[in-house]
């Protein structure tokens, strides 16, 4: 009898599983373990008094540190008519960080998951929406928390709250979106919103794209906040070549209820050209510069920014930098500059396969200030800002991507920094720097 009923249980977990209601769930997700090794992060100058003397000349820094973090997502549905999407993350987490013991002012921290005993209640909501398509038309509706991301690496990748609208007219694409940043007053109108177009066609040899974006905030007490961004895409593949461009203008307004009000008046560009020298061998030239402005302007900004909290700077250094600049192939690893506003920079790049299995990039950057009266890069550094200096420095890498399987990758790369003028003090240049990190990426 036993025989039987092992028998039978199988039958109806196969069927089960062969169900069409089972065949409707679909799960992915990555998990990734990095190191970080940094030496001379500080450039031996440890800060600056309030009259521009140097502060701990002889400090010597070092950092090292293990770092991980995961994402799953689950999908019941058919993306060609109606899912339901949720994801889960937890959020980068240090090896052997102390345990959260609501002490703190922090209320509620991401991470907090490396801890000893690793018993700690951090896993997010990261994404969670309804998609469908609109019967009969090519109109996909998303609503929910979900990742709005446009204008590239220049402008905006953040998950939240909204709609997106989407109208594909292959080779043409249409999107419509809007998301909400703050409402803390629902029974008034104190909100906090952006709204947005944006136009793309890809072809098989160029693709060109366009966004128009417009942020209305009137949720803060001081001042309402009105910036707009108007941005154009594009790329050329002839032959061996392939060409890509993008300029973003930031215009709009700030009105202060008492104060000096002010206008957004910046942009960046950033182009890039590539030869294929054969395969698996080519050579790149990059130019970037965004606008810093003038620190005694207080009625234009011209320091180009971007929609509050955006992580479009979290990939910024990908295949160029992981000592100035974030990386988030190495878990968004930096050693002094969490965006890329107010400088310029120009790359040359050489990129190698020797076998299937490696992709090397070797890099060399030369990196400048563009804001007046001051030097931009103080923030996540020790710049001076008693002296304006245009050179920030140098950074000369190679990066290196290890496939071990299919979906499983380790990225190696080693950075040095050469610092420039904005961080010399009066007496002492600045000393050289250098940073190892790795990552260990599995994607499923």
């Amino acid at each position: 009898m036993k025989k039987y009923l092992v028998l039978l249980g199988a039958a109806l977990l196969v069927m089960a599983v062969a169900s069409p209601s089972m065949a409707q769930f679909k799960s992915w997700g990555h998990m990734e373990i990095a190191t970080m090794w940094r030496n001379q992060n500080d450039f031996n100058i440890g800060g600056y008094a309030a009259d521009g003397t140097a502060l701990n000349v002889d400090r010597d820094m070092n950092e090292k540190w293990i770092t991980q973090r995961f994402r799953f997502y689950l999908q019941y549905g058919d993306p060609k008519t109606v899912r339901a999407v949720i994801g889960f993350e937890g959020d980068s987490s240090n090896w052997g960080e102390t345990a959260w013991d609501n002490t703190g002012t922090t209320a509620n921290p991401s991470g907090r998951m490396g801890t000893y005993g690793t018993d700690q209640l951090q896993l997010e909501i990261k994404h969670a929406f309804l998609e469908f398509v609109v019967p009969n038309t090519p109109l996909t509706v998303t609503a929910g928390m979900q990742w709005f991301g446009f204008g590239g690496r220049l402008w905006q990748s953040k998950d939240a709250p909204g709609v997106m609208l989407a109208a594909n007219f292959a080779p043409h694409k249409i999107q419509a979106f809007w998301w909400r940043e703050k409402d803390d007053a629902r029974d008034t109108y104190d909100t906090n919103d952006t709204y947005g177009l944006a136009w793309g066609m890809k072809q098989k040899v160029f693709n060109v794209g366009a966004f128009f974006a417009y942020k209305n905030d009137v949720s803060n007490a001081t001042y309402d906040d009105h910036p707009w961004w108007v941005g154009v895409q594009g790329g050329f593949r002839p032959g061996n070549w392939e060409f890509s461009g993008n300029f973003i203008y930031n215009g709009g307004e700030r009105d202060y209820v008492t104060g000096t009000d002010f206008d957004y008046k910046g942009w960046v560009v950033d182009a890039l050209a590539t030869y294929k020298i054969g395969p698996g061998m080519a050579v790149s030239v990059e130019g970037y510069y965004a606008t810093g402005g003038d620190a005694n302007d207080t009625d234009e900004y011209g320091y180009y920014t971007v929609p509050s909290g955006s992580e479009a700077w979290y990939g910024f250094g990908n295949n160029r930098s992981i000592f100035m600049f974030q990386n988030s192939d190495f878990m968004y690893t930096h050693a002094k500059y969490v965006n890329a506003s107010g400088l310029w920079y120009g790359r040359v790049n050489f990129e190698y396969n020797p076998l299937a299995w490696i992709n090397l990039n070797f890099n060399y950057l030369y990196i400048g200030d563009t804001r007046d009266n001051g030097n931009i890069v103080s923030y996540a550094s020790t710049a001076r800002q008693d002296k304006d200096e245009d050179y920030v420095g140098s950074e000369v890498n190679v990066l290196a991507k290890l496939k071990i399987y299919k979906s499983m990758y380790y990225n190696i790369a080693f950075g040095y920094f050469f610092p420039g003028d904005v961080y010399d003090a009066a007496n002492k240049s600045a000393d050289n720097a250098f940073t190892a990190v790795t990552c260990l990426r599995y994607f499923f």
